[in-house]
């Protein structure tokens, strides 16, 4: 049975090719650099979505709008029972420990998306301050 993730990539292969039609999986998987039947046991959830640079590629050949792309990565990690590819790097970096001490903070003390809403929207101010 296809994990969310799966899912998802089916869904937005439908309808996106030239002319509206489908996008073949075999497209998106030469794209990938990987066979079809690879990238079909990915999408019937028997294997774990791809490593980042691969859900790039996914991303271009299925010009995923970029909610989209975050969408997909969300559940790419969901899948892997892990965070999103793209964030690792970020939450870990040297350089900004106090992402991970807000991150535990905001854990310990139970705070929602509503919270998490609010800072999105100041950075998103900051964003059009600049």
């Amino acid at each position: 049975m296809a994990g969310e993730f799966g899912k998802f990539i089916d869904s937005k292969r439908k309808g996106r090719g030239s002319g509206g039609d489908d996008i073949k999986l075999k497209d998106i998987a030469d794209a990938m650099g990987m066979t079809a039947s690879y990238l079909s046991d990915i999408v019937k959830g028997r294997r774990n979505p791809p490593e980042i640079h691969i859900l790039e590629k996914i991303a271009a050949v299925l010009q995923l709008t970029s909610d989209e792309k975050e969408e997909m990565l969300d559940l790419a990690g969901r899948d892997r029972d892990s965070a999103a590819p793209d964030l690792p790097e970020y939450l870990m970096s040297t350089q900004l420990p106090h992402v991970r001490k807000a991150l535990r903070r905001a854990t310990e003390k139970n705070l929602g998306d509503a919270f998490w809403k609010k800072v999105c929207e100041e950075i998103n101010k900051q964003d059009e301050e600049q």
